[in-house]
């Protein structure tokens, strides 16, 4: 069987930047085993499977290397990427996965919009090992999205988010609250804020840009800032920029570009 691969860098325009993500076309399903193992062998933190349903509807699915995701925000920017490159009579296209719709828009300058569901969340008291994770003396606030379960911290401002060195075995090794994916965040002079994402628990020790942790992200920084509309900043190695606005109250729109770098096929 010979498959149609994509690498993507999401939420950016450049190389080396962005978040890679693996996109695998379908013209039928696959056993899941087997998209697990294309998975790991593409050995991004997440590839997106996709098979085409209607005209502009598309089933989709995300794997980071050990295990299937619920929902993966910088993959579905990739498939996005390549579905509208594929097929540049679309602008809307919906992609339709286990616990809803994603609508995904393309303007003219090559913008694309995402609509998620924003992820409420709770306070969580703050364990000891979040201080060891990141060798951190201080952390202002810790949340955890509802649904997507991904722990966030918030440190003060002045914090240097880039020098900020993990220590992966031990947060591999802890069992707990943040064992779906720990992110840390603050305010920022130049956007709204400034995150960095993690999760060795997935065999990603960091993921360069996140779209998911947005959708609690968006909710918590919109609260604390009053504003519905944000720019945001995930300060990888491989950095990119994301475009929040909230709507309705419980939706938020995720907009970014993205560059296809590869583009091959898979031999099964």
């Amino acid at each position: 069987m010979k498959l149609e691969i994509y690498i993507v860098n999401a939420f950016t325009e450049e190389i080396a930047c962005g978040n890679p993500a693996g996109v695998v076309l379908l013209q039928e399903d696959l056993p899941q085993d087997l998209m697990q193992k294309i998975a790991f062998d593409i050995n991004k933190s997440e590839t997106a499977f996709i098979k085409r349903t209607g005209h502009s509807e598309f089933f989709i699915r995300w794997f980071a290397p050990l295990t299937e995701v619920p929902l993966c925000g910088h993959a579905t920017l990739g498939a996005s990427k390549v579905i509208f490159h594929n097929h540049p009579d679309l602008s809307e296209i919906k992609f339709v996965y286990k616990d809803g719709t994603i609508t995904v828009h393309q303007d003219p300058n090559g913008n694309i919009t995402m609509l998620f569901p924003l992820d409420e969340y709770k306070v969580i008291d703050i364990a000891p090992e979040f201080y060891e994770f990141f060798n951190l003396r201080e952390i202002t606030a810790c949340i955890q999205g509802v649904n997507t379960k991904k722990v966030i911290l918030v440190l003060d401002e002045e914090v240097d988010l880039k020098s900020i060195k993990p220590d992966y075995r031990r947060m591999k090794e802890s069992k707990g609250k943040s064992d779906h994916g720990i992110g840390v965040t603050k305010s920022s002079k130049q956007y709204d804020f400034e995150s960095r994402y993690f999760n060795p628990w997935y065999d990603v020790d960091e993921d360069p840009v996140t779209g998911s942790v947005h959708t609690v992200l968006a909710n918590y920084w919109g609260r604390q800032l009053g504003k519905k509309s944000m720019t945001a900043y995930q300060n990888s190695q491989r950095p990119g920029e994301l475009i929040l606005s909230i709507k309705d109250g419980n939706k938020v729109e995720i907009k970014g570009k993205a560059r296809i770098f590869i583009e091959g096929h898979i031999k099964t």
